[in-house]
């Protein structure tokens, strides 16, 4: 697949049908910052969810190398954390 074309379909997810399902990136991926906060008892910010989010991916690729979701998926969660940093959320 092209960067173009995996570019284009991590930002249709993003912005298409993970956020009809799921609400605003941001939001979500805040509020799953909270609940880990009390699971782990420290302070967790959407920056880490960010990060763990992208190293899931990156484990689960260690025995699926070429699985297209996998990768689309570290694209968008990168995009959201540069996003972030941004502060356009």
């Amino acid at each position: 697949m092209k960067r173009s074309k995996a570019l284009k379909k991590a930002e249709q997810l993003i912005t298409g049908e993970r956020a009809k399902s799921y609400g605003d990136a941001y939001e979500t991926h805040e509020n799953i910052a909270k609940i880990w906060s009390v699971l782990l008892g420290k302070e967790v910010t959407v920056h880490d969810v960010y990060r763990c989010m992208i190293a899931v991916k990156c484990v689960r690729l260690t025995k699926t190398p070429k699985h297209e979701d996998s990768m689309i998926d570290i694209i968008g969660y990168g995009a959201l954390a540069m996003e972030a940093f941004d502060g356009k959320h």
